[in-house]
């Protein structure tokens, strides 16, 4: 084969690669969006039982194995619809009380709009144009009802996981003699190393997520409550669930609850030093507490998360977003302990 032979079949070989991977993204994207409400509680499930393993491994010691799976399962679901529940009464609480919110919202900007206009290197405000104060108050009620949207979907969806989890709870135990029945003694002995692995670091991952989020969520609920903020509950939810999002997430979490307080008791002392409590709980879990407990060992890049947020959350919304990151971190860890793709796993780690 000639030189330039060789250079037109490198050329066919990269092309054919290239279109096979545009038509396996492109597929996998429409399956992912056509299936999201079949793999959304799927992957909860299966993230809420890397965070239960170590619990049922120690509690099937002491009772039979379908106890141990009823009982965590069972109580998992019921923590899941409650939550769920609790948080959607607040928020039609929340939505009853709009149209007062909502006059309050605008006072309060119209205020704040009149002070800013007031400065000379601002000017008069436009002729003609939309007062801000409206556009504020719209884009609330908007986002009120896309929480309204995202907990009614969200109800079937925690039923469908505690479902899955009882399955995936099932199965967990019969996977390793499954895996020795299919493959020979060695090759079997290699996946279940690798396997083993993977669990691990996705386990620790988790663990270690789920105690920093509730250790943030916790103090700014009881924090929220003992102000006297209504919906303490709702916004400490909303922290837990934001603090799985980085960056977008953590300013939606500390945004919202210190805007409504700033709207229920205006500005004033009660007000600021809330919002610098807050803060500082944010800053102490940001820098302490995260980084002691999950570490570096399986950070990503920036850009990395970024990208993840933005693929997941145009794929499938909030619910996306949520487990844009853990899916991401997953992926890596998988491909850490593969040594085919540890290359990749090294050009996504923020290292």
């Amino acid at each position: 084969m000639t030189p330039a032979s060789t250079i037109r079949w490198a050329s066919v070989t990269t092309l054919r690669i290239a279109a096979y991977a545009v038509i396996v993204a492109a597929g996998s994207w429409y399956l992912l969006g056509q299936l999201a409400s079949v793999l959304r509680p799927l992957l909860l499930a299966a993230f809420l039982g890397y965070v239960l393993m170590p619990y049922y491994n120690r509690l099937r010691k002491h009772v039979p194995v379908p106890v141990a799976i009823v009982l965590l399962a069972g109580s998992t679901t019921l923590v899941l619809l409650g939550l769920a529940a609790v948080v959607t009464g607040n928020l039609i609480d929340l939505t009853t009380q709009g149209p007062e919110l909502r006059d309050k919202v605008i006072e309060w900007i119209r205020r704040f709009g009149d002070w800013v206009y007031a400065l000379p290197m601002v000017g008069a405000k436009p002729a003609g144009a939309k007062a801000p104060e409206e556009l504020v108050a719209d884009n609330i009620a908007f986002g009120v009802l896309k929480l309204l949207d995202f907990v009614r979907v969200g109800l079937p969806e925690a039923l469908a996981a505690g479902l899955y989890l009882l399955f995936l709870l099932l199965e967990s135990t019969r996977f390793p003699e499954r895996v020795r029945k299919a493959y020979p003694p060695e090759r079997a002995e290699k996946i279940l190393d690798i396997f083993g692995r993977i669990n691990a670091a996705i386990i620790s991952y988790l663990k270690a997520k789920v105690k920093s989020s509730l250790l943030l969520a916790v103090p700014v609920g009881l924090m929220l409550a003992a102000f006297g903020v209504p919906f303490a509950l709702l916004w400490a939810v909303l922290t837990f669930v934001c603090n799985f999002i980085p960056y977008i997430g953590t300013v939606v979490a500390y945004t919202l609850p210190v805007v409504f307080a700033f709207v229920q008791f205006d500005v004033g002392w009660l007000a600021i030093t809330l919002a610098a409590l807050l803060l500082a709980f944010h800053i102490v879990s940001a820098t302490l507490i995260e980084p002691i407990w999950i570490g570096r060992a399986i950070g990503l890049s920036p850009l990395v998360i970024l990208a993840a947020l933005s693929m997941w959350g145009l794929l499938w919304g909030l619910p996306g977003m949520f487990l844009a990151v853990p899916l991401t971190v997953v992926l890596k860890i998988i491909f850490e302990n593969i040594d085919i793709t540890r290359p990749v796993a090294r050009m996504l780690s923020g290292e």
